[in-house]
């Protein structure tokens, strides 16, 4: 008969034989029984448990094997794997929980000898929260320091599975071996074999002729890594493998002699992954980062790095935090001598630095420089990456909290323009300084006040004279109050403001501008009114309307010639309507006597859904509309705007549609519309349409249509496929197609890509396109050798990480 007891001292031994614990001084409990498990036996039990495929076949699970419902609820894989470890310990036991817990331990014999040595034989089992241990037989010597456990030992805990041969272990010292062991890291997914572990001491582990992989456990799994040593030192927190070989099947394709790596979270100086790969610009590319950990608040990472066409360069990036002067990073690359960029040297800086000085003040300082617009095209890993012609310098003080509704900031701002053949008069300004203060009282309903200024000096040298010179400061100010009236079924909000605009040119301006000789200004107030209906029907669906009417007035204040230091014209939409400003920015006051009329419906299901909401709008202009942004730009007499029509539906859980239209007479002027179909099975489909034509020249025109698909295919196999197409061009400004596999053993992506840089100018018949195909393999639980396409595919395609998650997740 099977006997169940407490029994403390020996559990908490074996225990401590395979976790590094410590025993108790006594027995609590004991019970006589003759040993009967004979040699004969114990062989037959020890063969069994040499045999790690019987092991990893008890606890592995193959999805095609099982059907979805009763698949485990929360197992350690992801869709595109084969299969699941399932532990008998929950990964997610505390350390305390596991201390704190009662254990209790069964065996079908027991024997405790007071002048000898205590054994436990036969099916024993060690039961503990967030830990179990089994083995056909325990023993304890007399001292209770040397516990030797043998016949198919299994420890389980925090997800983590092993089965050895036989342990023995001092408890005192807390040091022992394990023969011939394998184990399982649910978490991980992975699983391997050591043929001896010894734990030299209570903090360091060595483990001899180790395997490791991820792939699914079968006599000849894709891949797997083999090591002569493997040493695991807890007081550094750092690893090492003596002579590591990487094998493919059964075929070894690399060799490591000596490899450092971390094993918890503390930084360690050491190698970190290499990185290389291919493109058309700069051919083989090559790079080994060094991370140097030079102190707990501050540390550098080198990656000397090496371009078949450009030559050998050097980057680096510097992490700092201090206790008083908060924390920023450093990036530099430096690369002599490009021979294919005219011999010349290249590099870059990248400074920023964030510190909250106390609860209501912090400042933030951004530098970037680049030795030349083709820099990061060129230099930089990213395929994604995009140039900024105008590199920002920025230094700012903010101000917040003290006061309820009140804000400030203090900033100087100037910018490095790449592109030499820019005219100085399209260059940006700089801001030489920028103060702003908001300050806004919270109250939702009844009487609100609201206070803007915005001060600055803006200062452009011209010295192509491409035009005359304007700098100077400008100073805006706005205040207003508004009344709130809001009920379930209604709201009226009048509001009355001011605005005012000073300029006040500076020496250069005065002396190169004509016309820059006077200071400007002007006071506009304005009136405008906000009021609407909500009307609501509840039944099999939830129904609303709200019809909307918004009047605005301002008088029209002459500003011709004023300057324009940062202000351009918004697109036309539904919301739009509904605001009485026509101008990003403070360098113009409106004219304004218009008022906008508007309805927007939607329609709700029982699950939530807004199975359609629609909105259609205009507005009616009662005066002319003379204040111009441009001087170019011609007066706007129209007497009503293009007509909007918003509509967007979800279909469906998976399917949405929305769309934005303006209409010119019977012509469209502006429109999107975009459908977004995605599965629970990582399906993806983007189709969108994109156009928009100039008013008075003041925006940049398009037309163009943008696709892309995510379509997994048999045996974990996925197709990936984006296109944007420029219809005013009749080009094709982008195309990406490629496969992807993944499984949690390995991963693989190919795919080829034609596309126009952001710099290209593709009405010039002399432009060529880049031509690529990429390339990169993934060893899961080992790292990429290539990991760029994520970020690209990230920025392309609506929804990726979303697909990702859904794919990789049950």
């Amino acid at each position: 008969m099977k006997q169940q007891f407490k029994f403390n001292p020996l559990a908490t031994a074996i225990l401590a034989l395979l976790c590094g614990g410590s025993i108790q001084s006594s027995y609590a409990e004991s019970t006589n029984v003759p040993s009967t498990l004979n040699n004969q036996q114990l062989k037959q039990q020890l063969a069994q448990a040499n045999s790690g495929q019987a092991f990893f076949d008890q606890y592995y699970i193959n999805k095609n094997d099982i059907s979805v419902e009763k698949r485990p609820s929360n197992p350690q894989y992801s869709n595109y794997c084969q299969g699941a470890w399932i532990t008998p310990v929950a990964t997610n036991t505390t350390a305390k929980a596991i201390q704190d817990s009662e254990t209790h331990v069964s065996a079908d014999y027991a024997h405790y000898n007071p002048k000898g040595d205590s054994v436990l034989e036969g099916n024993v089992m060690i039961d503990q929260e967030g830990r179990q241990v089994k083995a056909q037989k325990l023993t304890l010597d007399q001292t209770q320091t040397i516990a030797y456990a043998q016949g198919n030992v299994q420890m389980a805990q925090n997800g983590l599975v092993s089965q050895s041969e036989s342990i023995r272990y001092n408890l005192q010292k807390q040091t022992g071996e394990l023969e011939n062991s394998y184990y399982i890291s649910e978490l991980n997914h992975a699983h391997g074999y050591a043929q001896r572990i010894v734990r030299t001491t209570p903090n360091q582990i060595v483990l001899e002729n180790a395997t490791y992989t991820t792939c699914a456990p079968t006599h000849s799994p894709d891949w797997h890594i083999k090591a002569k040593k493997i040493e695991l030192n807890q007081d550094t927190g750092r690893g090492t493998t003596r002579d590591t070989r990487l094998y493919i099947k059964d075929v070894p394709v690399m060799a490591l002699p000596y490899y450092n790596f971390p094993i918890d979270d503390r930084r360690t100086t050491g190698l970190l992954t290499p990185s290389f790969g291919w493109s058309s610009n700069s051919g083989i590319q090559f790079g080994l980062p060094v991370y140097l950990n030079l102190a707990p608040n501050y540390d550098a990472t080198i990656t000397p790095r090496y371009l078949e066409e450009h030559g050998a360069m050097i980057e680096s990036k510097f992490n700092f935090k201090t206790q008083y002067f908060g924390r920023g990073s450093i990036n530099a690359g430096y690369l002599p001598n490009d021979k294919s960029y005219g011999n010349k040297d290249r590099d870059s800086l990248e400074i920023k630095h964030d510190w909250d000085i106390n609860p209501y003040f912090s400042t933030y300082l951004e530098y970037n420089y680049l030795s030349d617009i083709d820099y990061l095209y060129d230099l930089d890993n990213d395929p994604n990456i995009t140039t900024d012609l105008n590199q920002k310098r920025l230094f700012q003080i903010n101000f917040a909290r003290a006061i309820e509704g009140l804000d400030a900031s203090f900033k100087v701002e100037s910018y490095q323009t790449l592109d030499k053949t820019i005219k100085d008069k399209d260059k940006p300004y700089a801001r030489l300084p920028q103060f702003l203060l908001n300050y806004k009282t919270t109250n939702p309903q009844g009487w609100q006040f609201e206070y803007h200024n915005d001060t600055a000096y803006f200062k452009k040298t011209i010295n192509d004279n491409s035009a005359l010179e304007d700098s100077g400061t400008r100073i805006y100010n706005s205040v207003a109050t508004r009344y709130n009236y809001r009920t379930p079924w209604s709201f009226f909000i009048p509001e009355v403001s001011v605005r005012s605009l000073n300029y006040f040119y500076d020496q250069d301006a005065q002396l190169n501008n004509p016309g820059g000789s006077k200071n400007k200004n002007v006071v506009v107030p304005q009136f405008t009114l906000d009021t609407g209906l909500n009307f609501e029907k509840q039944g099999k669906y939830l129904q609303t309307l709200t019809p909307r009417l918004f009047y605005t007035y301002a008088p029209y204040k002459n500003q011709t010639d004023y300057p324009n230091f940062d202000t351009t014209t918004p697109s036309l939409s539904y919301d739009q309507l509904f605001n009485p400003y026509r101008f990003y920015g403070h360098d113009r006051l409106d004219d304004n006597n218009f008022m906008s009329l508007g309805v927007s419906y939607s329609l709700f299901d029982q699950k939530g859904l807004e199975r359609l909401k629609a909105a259609v709008g205009q507005s009616f202009y009662f005066s002319d509309r003379k204040v111009l942004l441009n001087p170019d730009d011609k007066i706007q007499t129209e007497k009503n705007s293009d007509p909007i029509l918003a509509l967007s539906s979800q279909l469906s859980n998976s399917f949405t549609i929305s769309s934005n239209i303006a209409f010119n007479g019977k012509k469209i002027s502006q429109a999107n519309f975009q459908t977004y179909y995605f599965a629970n099975t990582g399906q993806i489909y983007n189709l969108g349409y994109y156009k928009r034509k100039s008013i008075n020249n003041t925006q940049q025109t398009y037309d163009q249509v943008v696709a892309s698909l995510i379509q997994p295919v048999k045996n974990d196999w996925r197709i990936i496929g984006h296109v944007q197409y420029d219809i005013d061009n009749h080009i094709a400004r982008e195309y990406l197609l490629g496969v992807n596999y993944e499984s949690c053993c390995w991963a693989v992506s190919v795919y080829g890509r034609s596309y126009f840089n952001d710099l290209d100018d593709i009405k010039n018949s002399s432009t060529k396109r880049t031509n690529a195909i990429m390339a990169e393999f993934t060893l899961k639980g080992l790292g990429a050798l290539n990991n760029r396409l994520a970020s690209l595919l990230e920025q392309r395609i609506t929804g990726f990480n979303k697909s990702n998650q859904t794919w990789t997740q049950p």
